[in-house]
C-alpha cells in the first residue's frame, strides 16, 4: 500500500519531533514531502521537501498537513488548506477561542470533504468529558496549568518569580488569547466538553516544578473525573514531548478500521 503524503507547517520543537518520528516509521503508512516555516532556509532537512510557501507545501499535493506553528500560521492557512481538498491537522487549538474563525471553519468543514483533527495533546480524559458533554451529563470542568515560569512569561519576568504565582483565572476563551503558545490543552478541552465560556482555567508559575503539569476536574451527572498529568517538556519549554505523541495516535487512527477511544 502506497504510503500517505504529509505535509507540516512549523518545524520547532513540535515540528521536528513529528518529522523524525514519521521518518523513522514509528508508525507506518504515512511519508512526509512537504515542509514549511518562516525560518525554513534555516533547518537542516532534505532540500526535496524544503518549501518556501505555503503555495509550494500544496502543490505537492498532501493529504493532510499538520499545522505545528502558531496560531497565526492556522487562521492563515486553515481555510486555503481545506477548501484545496487537504485534511488539517491542528495543534495551535487556541485558534478557535476566536468565535467567528471557529464558525467560519466549522461550516466550511460542513460543506466540503475535508476534515479537520485536533489531537488530544498533552492532556487525557477527553473521552470521559466529550462522553458525558454528549450525554448532556457535564455541569462542571476545570483545568489548573502549573508551569514552570520560564514556560509562561519573559525571562525577565520569570527570574521575578520566587514562589508559586497565579497568572490568571479565567475561562478558556480568555486565557486562550493570553497564553496562545500555552494554553492550546484548554482549547481542546473546551471543544470536547462545555465550550469556551462555560470551562476554568487557572495558569500557575512555580519556580519549584520543572515539568509541565495539568489537572483536570470535571463534575456531573455522570459522576466525578480527576486526573493529573506531569509532562516532561519538549526542546521547547512551553510545549510537552506527549504533544508530539498524540499527532501519531491520530494519524494512526485515521487509517486504522479497529477503532478505539479517541
Amino acid at each position: 500500500m502506497t504510503d500517505e503524503k504529509i505535509g507540516i507547517i512549523g518545524f520547532g520543537a513540535i515540528g521536528q519531533e513529528i518529522y523524525k518520528k514519521i521518518s523513522r516509521k514509528i508508525i507506518s503508512g504515512y511519508i512526509v514531502i512537504g515542509v514549511f516555516s518562516e525560518d525554513i532556509e534555516d533547518q537542516k532537512i532534505p532540500k526535496k521537501i524544503k518549501c518556501n510557501s505555503v503555495e509550494e507545501l500544496l502543490k505537492k499535493k498532501p493529504k493532510v498537513i499538520i499545522e505545528a506553528a502558531s496560531v497565526e500560521a492556522c487562521r492563515n492557512y486553515a481555510e486555503k488548506i481545506l477548501k484545496n481538498k487537504i485534511d488539517f491537522m491542528c495543534l495551535s487549538v487556541c485558534s478557535f477561542a476566536d468565535q467567528s474563525f471557529f464558525k467560519k471553519i466549522n461550516l466550511l468543514v460542513k460543506k466540503i470533504k475535508s476534515k479537520i483533527y485536533i489531537p488530544t495533546g498533552a492532556i487525557s480524559g477527553l473521552d470521559a468529558i466529550s462522553s458525558a458533554s454528549i450525554s448532556n451529563e457535564l455541569t462542571d470542568v476545570t483545568l489548573i496549568q502549573r508551569k514552570p515560569p520560564k514556560a509562561l512569561v519573559s525571562l525577565l519576568e520569570s527570574k521575578k518569580i520566587k514562589k508559586e504565582k497565579v497568572l490568571s483565572k479565567s475561562t478558556a476563551r480568555r486565557i486562550c488569547k493570553k497564553f496562545p503558545k500555552n494554553s492550546n490543552i484548554a482549547a481542546t478541552l473546551a471543544i470536547c466538553g462545555l465550550g469556551f465560556d462555560k470551562t476554568k482555567v487557572v495558569v500557575i508559575a512555580d519556580p519549584k516544578i520543572k515539568k509541565n503539569i495539568a489537572e483536570i476536574k470535571a463534575t456531573g451527572k455522570f459522576g466525578k473525573l480527576k486526573i493529573f498529568l506531569q509532562n516532561n517538556p519538549s526542546k521547547n519549554p512551553k510545549t510537552s514531548r506527549l504533544t508530539a505523541m498524540s499527532v501519531l495516535l491520530s494519524l494512526d487512527k485515521r487509517k486504522n478500521y479497529f477503532l478505539t477511544a479517541f
